[in-house]
């Protein structure tokens, strides 16, 4: 009786060794690794949209007593080609061309501080365009081991040229400040992905990290010019930039899968 229970405590014993050199993981490198095997190309396009208005023929009060009779709208859209070439088995470098547009108008507006102070704005405008061109490098990891869900980073380094003006409408003619900037920024975007054909996704990207510095001269009602600079830096999920694509890829390896 003795030898047996001395035989099981040191087999129990030999067991739990077993377990605790057993390697721990997560299980996230699942069966496969590769989710976009090296020397494809993709060709891809991604875009935003985004429309808000206020008003109607007799405005929006948005603080009575204070804030009425607002009529305006907001529009902001934007364009982004990619094409990009895998070097090594999920990690890839690419080209794209970005282009937004944001337009802003205010019909009218009516600001009352007091009885006796008042303040009516009506027509005025602001629009802005830009164009920017960069290289990124990506690295793709697919979601346990699938090779339909997969997540991605993206590190972008773009300049480029960006316009924009404020103005008002008086009887006809355009009174404002025009702006000419140069731009050139680093960003770090991640986002997901899922491949809905053999060699087609959809994706969603969004920014994370944005560093920047641009250079600005100004010029005002086409008499008074002045000039900035400014670098800006920010680390946060930023929703404005959210942007919705697609790519198609192509085996330029010749090799049959």
């Amino acid at each position: 009786m003795k030898r047996t229970f001395i035989l099981a405590l040191l087999g129990l014993l030999c067991s739990f060794a077993g377990q605790a050199q057993e390697a721990f993981t997560r299980g996230f490198e699942g069966k496969n690794t590769i989710f976009i095997p090296k020397g494809n190309m993709g060709i891809g396009l991604s875009g935003s949209f985004s429309r808000n208005g206020v008003g109607d023929e007799n405005g929006y009060i948005l603080l009575p007593n204070h804030i009425g009779d607002l009529k305006g709208g907001w529009t902001s859209y934007g364009l982004h080609p990619y094409v990009e070439y895998f070097i090594r088995d999920n990690l890839s470098v690419g080209l794209r061309f970005d282009y937004s547009s944001n337009i802003f108008s205010l019909d009218n507006a009516r600001l009352s501080l007091s009885d006796d102070l008042g303040l009516d704005i009506s027509g005025f405008n602001y629009l802005r365009q830009s164009y920017l061109t960069g290289a990124a490098v990506r690295y793709y990891v697919p979601f346990m081991g699938s090779r339909i869900f997969g997540w991605f980073v993206e590190g972008r380094l773009s300049g480029g040229y960006v316009q924009s003006k404020v103005y008002t409408l008086e009887d006809g003619l355009k009174h404002g400040t025009y702006q000419d900037s140069f731009r050139i920024g680093f960003g770090i975007n991640p986002g997901v992905c899922f491949f809905v054909a053999e060699n087609f996704n959809f994706e969603v990207q969004v920014g994370l990290v944005d560093l920047s510095f641009s250079k600005t001269s100004q010029t005002e009602n086409q008499v008074r010019t002045s000039g900035t600079w400014r670098f800006n830096g920010s680390e946060k999920i930023d929703l404005l930039a959210i942007q919705f694509g697609a790519h198609v890829y192509f085996d330029t390896t010749g090799k049959k899968k």
